[in-house]
């Protein structure tokens, strides 16, 4: 992974650009492999379960307003960021 990102900083990316992130999507995997599978120092990583089949509708509405929700209290909670 880090060398596709830095790859493509430096031969894509522009000033204006906002920066470079890597997605790796697996079926399996374990934690030795996502951990060595990206960049040490990136402050920017996340990780999250992905889902083999897409919600309804109403599941994604639903979840966008449990989303928004928790973004208020976290930010109300630290002082109005």
């Amino acid at each position: 992974m880090d060398m596709y990102v830095r790859m493509y900083d430096e031969l894509k990316r522009t000033d204006g650009d906002n920066p470079t992130i890597g997605v790796l999507l697996c079926s399996e995997t374990d934690e030795a492999i996502a951990k060595y599978s990206v960049l040490r120092e990136s402050d920017r990583l996340f990780a999250t379960k992905l889902m083999t089949c897409m919600p309804t509708e109403e599941q994604l509405k639903a979840e966008i307003e449990h989303q928004k929700e928790i973004f208020k209290l976290q930010h109300d909670e630290n002082g109005n960021k």
